[in-house]
């Protein structure tokens, strides 16, 4: 995702994960860290499918298994809104965050100074960045955009 849009949700073409999952995993992380504030409403499937580029369904499929997470609630006719009653403490967050402070222990026994760990992992996510925009770039060329 780029910082100077407003997207939401970006398609990581290098993801095994289905565009789907990908897109629930967003939104729930967005939901988790208060990007959407208990009881507002998220975008519409229309509004979100057309700007991420990606299928209605796409979207449904993940607003559904959303809201059988109990993340998020439908109301007919004025659409999704986030559940009042989210903690923004996430389980799937505090076991990522357990498996990166053992990567950063593991940089750390291996020598690496924190700023050392720090230009590394900036390499990685700038590489995996250039890596996901060039996939982008040649999705476009073949028109599946």
């Amino acid at each position: 995702m780029n910082d100077s849009d407003n997207t939401i949700f970006r398609v990581d073409e290098t993801s095994d994960l289905p565009i789907w999952a990908q897109l629930r995993n967003r939104i729930a992380y967005l939901i988790r860290t208060g990007h959407f504030a208990a009881g507002s409403q998220l975008p519409s499937v229309r509004s979100l499918a057309a700007n991420a580029n990606i299928n209605y369904n796409t979207v449904t499929k993940a607003y559904r298994d959303l809201e059988l997470s109990d993340l998020i609630v439908s109301v007919r006719g004025r659409g999704m809104f986030v559940q009042q009653n989210i903690s923004p403490e996430n389980e799937d967050l505090e076991a990522a965050n357990a498996l990166f402070e053992n990567c950063l222990q593991q940089y750390r026994s291996c020598g690496m100074s924190y700023q050392d760990i720090r230009n590394h992992l900036i390499e990685i996510i700038e590489r995996l960045d250039s890596e996901a925009r060039a996939a982008e770039e040649e999705r476009q060329r073949y028109g599946t955009v």
